[in-house]
């Protein structure tokens, strides 16, 4: 319980409440607008003139709970945009004879709680404002450039000296799930303050405010949707999964190759060979020592005397269908991936043109295309990203994982698979450790 003393205002007269603990330094006066100092003989220090005092549902003296902790109101400053005077908000001193003091902070239906923090390394934060804040485990990304607060209006105790048109700088910095990060500079003073946002509805009733006086701010669709989000699953769960799905897929791709052909031809030839799995694609490999060499064969391949895949320098037809144009000109090798049913075919090499040397022929079956996992490889570079301004991890790090993505994507493209493997295995650990702490 606060122990309440009682004095009388210099200036006008009118009794005065004192429960704010020793560090308050002054009271300002619901009458008369005076600032008094409380640790110099109640002397006025200043006097709020021509004010506008804004409708508000909290007032001085109200007490509630705020995270199971008991919190009275024991000051009362407006603050106003130095480019909008419109844009006005509130701020009320909340004290607590076991906790100190912290802030309920009220904008137009939006409530959040706020206390100052005193560990946050501000020497890299001063040499680059723009970069993203690392407290806690959580990243804060820059909201904007500096803004200034200007102080309008006073009522009540205060743990400083608060005068009418203060100037405050301020960097703002949000977070996930309603937090945010507030640096603030006043008289050559940096001060950090952690918010939290609230259930508007639950402080309300905490602290017996009227229905009539209630003001709640209805979200956005956009805001819905991400505290939806949030409120369900860490994104970095939804992260973990997709890059679990896409490990998977990439070890099964490099595992499940069968190969049923591999002949090297130097001259025209027919060659069987048998698909027994039909759930995957065929990869038929071209091979030779230059350009000149792969230019002079043609492949054709059969299916009970019937042909379905034809391919030379020049065009490529499979299944009824003339599919456009071949290899390039300059190209020494071709991969080429149909899909084939179950049974025996015959693949017929013609020796087109004269050429001494061989053409190497492999055909696989049960292959899986890199290239379809590319969708998952774009979402697992976004929680890579989600990873640098959301948790806290280090530009070493996010500097490893961009090269582990270059190569990985050279892997999808020439189908490697164990450039995405280690990359996807790398994010997949990252992330897992990140969500276990």
């Amino acid at each position: 319980m606060s122990q309440v003393y009682s004095i009388k205002c210099p200036n006008c007269g009118a009794p005065l409440s004192l429960i704010g603990g020793g560090r308050v330094q002054t009271i300002t006066c619901a009458y008369c607008q005076s600032v008094i100092d409380l640790n110099d003989n109640y002397k006025v220090l200043a006097k709020f003139k021509n004010v506008f005092i804004p409708k508000s549902p909290f007032k001085v003296g109200m007490q509630g709970k705020i995270n199971g902790v008991e919190w009275t109101i024991i000051g009362w400053i407006v603050y106003r945009d130095s480019e909008d005077s419109s844009d006005r908000w509130s701020e009320f001193l909340l004290f607590s004879p076991l906790y100190g003091y912290a802030w309920l902070v009220y904008e137009d239906g939006v409530i959040s709680f706020s206390r100052r923090v005193r560990d946050l390394d501000l020497r890299k934060w001063q040499r680059n404002h723009s970069q993203p804040l690392f407290f806690r485990q959580s990243h804060y990304t820059l909201v904007e450039e500096k803004y200034y607060s200007i102080i309008d209006f006073v009522q009540g105790e205060l743990n400083y000296i608060a005068k009418q048109g203060d100037k405050i700088s301020c960097w703002d910095y949000n977070g996930v799930k309603g937090q945010s990060i507030s640096i603030e500079k006043s008289n050559n003073e940096l001060e950090v303050y952690y918010t939290q946002k609230l259930d508007a509805q639950t402080v309300y009733d905490n602290f017996k405010v009227k229905k009539s006086e209630q003001n709640i701010k209805k979200p956005t669709i956009q805001e819905e949707f991400k505290d939806e989000l949030e409120d369900k699953k860490p994104l970095s769960y939804y992260g973990i999964v997709a890059i679990f799905i896409a490990l998977l897929i990439a070890i099964f791709s490099s595992l499940s190759n069968d190969k049923v052909l591999s002949q090297k031809v130097n001259s025209s030839t027919e060659l069987l060979f048998r698909i027994t799995n039909s759930a995957f694609l065929t990869k038929i490999e071209l091979n030779s020592i230059n350009n000149k060499t792969l230019n002079s064969y043609a492949i054709k391949i059969y299916k009970q005397n019937k042909k379905i895949f034809y391919i030379d320098k020049d065009s490529v037809y499979f299944a009824k269908h003339v599919l456009g144009n071949s290899w390039s000109k300059r190209a020494k090798g071709a991969d080429i991936y149909i899909k084939l049913d179950t049974g025996q075919y015959l693949m017929e090499v013609e020796k087109i043109s004269t050429t001494q040397n061989p053409i190497n022929i492999t055909v696989e079956q049960k292959v899986i295309r890199l290239l379809y996992i590319l969708p998952i490889f774009i979402l697992i570079l976004l929680f890579l990203i989600y990873s640098h301004f959301f948790i806290n991890s280090s530009s070493k790090v996010v500097w490893i994982m961009g090269i582990l993505s270059i190569l990985a994507l050279l892997g999808i493209y020439t189908n490697i698979a164990i450039l995405p493997i280690i990359f996807i295995l790398a994010i997949y650990l990252y992330f897992l450790k990140r969500s276990s702490k």
